[in-house]
């Protein structure tokens, strides 16, 4: 049977998030979360703060990916996990104790703040790329109210369509009208003087009973 030191840590990012990839391609995200205590001065009835603490948390796979994008330096947050306490040796050669917790799940800290949750949709159709343009794009699901507006607008602009095709074919046919009129005018006949067409009129008879 396996004994694990399972915890809940409540704190303040420290540092900043870092994402990175496991020897297999998981992703990572590793940051520092620290707390500071605090005492009550019973003498006097003042709180005061103790020495803060830290501690490392390392998220894998779906808890780093979906923390990498939430998750930000000063935010408060509350972590599940396993703890871990590793002893390593410094650059000057000196035995240290670094405390780590791998996370099994993050939240914000609901007491001093308000957060939203979304949850992603499985899209084992999409490249990856295709999955990450698809989250910068996505919207909500649009409601029934939304529907009968997209409905709406679409009735309107198919009627102003139609009104604009009518607009134009009416002016297309005042131009020909207008065409028209101008031919006309130009081809209208010249009526002569009337003194040429008298003139014209007596060369082309003769009075009755003239002589020959």
């Amino acid at each position: 049977m396996a004994h694990e030191a399972y915890v809940s840590l409540i704190g303040f990012v420290a540092t900043q998030p870092k994402k990175g990839l496991t020897k297999t391609g998981s992703p990572t995200l590793s940051m520092r979360v620290g707390w500071t205590p605090r005492t009550l001065d019973r003498a006097t009835g003042v709180w005061s703060d103790l020495p803060s603490s830290f501690a490392t948390v390392q998220c894998y796979r779906k808890v780093a990916e979906h923390a990498s994008v939430c998750v930000r330096r000063g935010d408060p947050i509350v972590v599940r996990g396993t703890l871990r306490v590793r002893e390593y040796v410094d650059q000057n050669g000196q035995r240290r104790s670094s405390v780590e917790v791998q996370a099994d799940s993050i939240g914000h800290d609901m007491s001093r703040g308000i957060s939203t949750y979304s949850k992603l949709p499985q899209r084992t159709d999409l490249t990856a790329e295709e999955y990450e343009q698809s989250l910068a794009t996505a919207e909500r699901d649009p409601l029934p109210g939304d529907r009968e507006q997209a409905a709406q607008d679409a009735a309107e602009s198919d009627r102003d369509s139609g009104e604009d095709s009518q607009d134009g074919a009416d002016a297309g046919m005042s131009e020909r009208s207008a065409g028209d009129a101008e031919i006309a005018v130009d081809e209208e006949y010249d009526e002569p003087p009337t003194g040429e067409l008298a003139a014209s009129g007596d060369e082309a008879f003769e009075p009755v009973g003239a002589r020959a």
